[in-house]
């Protein structure tokens, strides 16, 4: 799956959870900062990933997640790990 499939799907997650236009979510965007996120709704848009993706992201990694690139850096190196 490329880069760009996965953070087209990411954001139509995060545009479902949070009602925010797919449009307003950059790349770079920070939950808490850009998109004005708390922490459970951060929380969901991961296991969100989870499930869309099949794969398990361990909760250290978790709190690692801060904005948008940051989800898709996760999915694809876990992605690869689920692959390999």
């Amino acid at each position: 799956m490329s880069t760009d499939e996965i953070k087209a799907k990411i954001k139509k997650s995060i545009a479902t959870i949070t009602n925010i236009s797919p449009e307003e979510i950059t790349d770079s965007a920070s939950y808490k900062d850009d998109l004005q996120l708390d922490s459970l709704t951060i929380l969901e848009i991961a296991v969100d990933a989870e499930y869309q993706f099949r794969i398990t992201i361990p909760d250290d990694e978790l709190d690692e997640i801060r904005t948008v690139s940051d989800t898709v850096r996760v999915v694809q190196q876990y992605l690869s790990v689920a692959v390999a």
